[in-house]
């Protein structure tokens, strides 16, 4: 938490969004762009376009949320499709996709704004998103001008929860959750049954009361990672490695009905494994190879 008080924040925030209106927000549903929505939506209500990209790329809890927040946030809301694999850079998947896909993506959301007379263009980047060192997909927002006013005004995402909960919003505590696209290893082509395996698998164990659930795709197979509790749900935990013992020893193996389920999934979408040892979910590394 930064040392100014929820109150003054807030004041700083809404001044800074009545001097940029009006203006056009990319919204995903996320925790980020529904705070900086409902935000505008007591500042600037009638100044403020929502743009939402629908995209192959959107997990379903975001698609979800997107869903059940149009109606309550009672802003005018754009849907616009957009099928990132239409990019060869994007589908190279290389270190810089994330530049390649928000370039494009922001874009069809200026031209948007553009269109209906709009000139300044918003996204819910915060002061978190200010700190990381690798975000390629930030270099993109700034060099087509888009503003970020949640990291203007340093607001994190743990004070941004804070005040959803206290204004009765239910994606309060919404898991985070990357683009579908950050579950296939960097290097390795993106393809659509790459990502709705992922996707499958992903809502499957959704199903099972899970919540910080990623399923990783490298080389023909996949891989999941969740946090300790969703593991608690949906594995056995093994003995502590020790020195020379298998790489596996001592990960949670996953029960035998989930593994069955998975490996189904997985290959109707044309992965051909599904590893019976999981791992502790692992912010920040989302190519990482498993």
């Amino acid at each position: 938490m930064t040392s100014s008080s929820p109150i003054s924040k807030l004041a700083a925030l809404e001044e800074r969004l009545r001097a940029l209106a009006p203006v056009a927000l990319g919204f995903s549903g996320g925790v980020d762009s529904t705070f900086l929505a409902a935000v505008c939506a007591r500042a600037i209500p009638d100044q403020t376009l929502l743009v939402h990209l629908d995209s192959p790329f959107v997990g379903t809890p975001e698609r979800a949320s997107f869903q059940g927040l149009v109606d309550t946030l009672g802003l005018p809301v754009l849907a616009i499709p957009f099928d990132p694999f239409i990019q060869e850079d994007v589908r190279a998947n290389g270190p810089e996709r994330c530049y390649h896909c928000k370039r494009a993506g922001f874009s069809r959301i200026a031209q948007a704004a553009r269109e209906r007379g709009i000139a300044c263009v918003l996204d819910g980047s915060n002061a978190d998103d200010a700190a990381a060192i690798d975000r390629p997909g930030t270099r993109a927002l700034r060099e087509l001008g888009v503003r970020s006013p949640l990291m203007e005004t340093a607001w994190t995402k743990a004070e941004e929860r804070e005040m959803l909960r206290d204004w009765g919003f239910p994606v309060w505590n919404l898991p985070a959750g990357a683009c579908l696209a950050t579950r296939v290893a960097t290097g390795e082509p993106l393809t659509p049954a790459k990502l709705d395996a992922a996707r499958a698998c992903e809502d499957y164990l959704h199903e099972l009361g899970c919540t910080q659930v990623r399923a990783r795709i490298a080389e023909g197979g996949l891989r999941i990672e969740g946090s300790p509790q969703d593991l608690a749900l949906i594995a056995v935990a093994r003995g502590t490695a020790a020195d020379g013992a298998s790489p596996h020893e001592g990960q949670p193996q996953l029960r035998g009905d989930v593994l069955a389920q998975l490996r189904a999934l997985a290959q109707e979408h044309g992965i051909a494994s599904v590893s019976p040892h999981a791992r502790p979910y692992r912010r920040g590394s989302m190519n990482a190879r498993p």
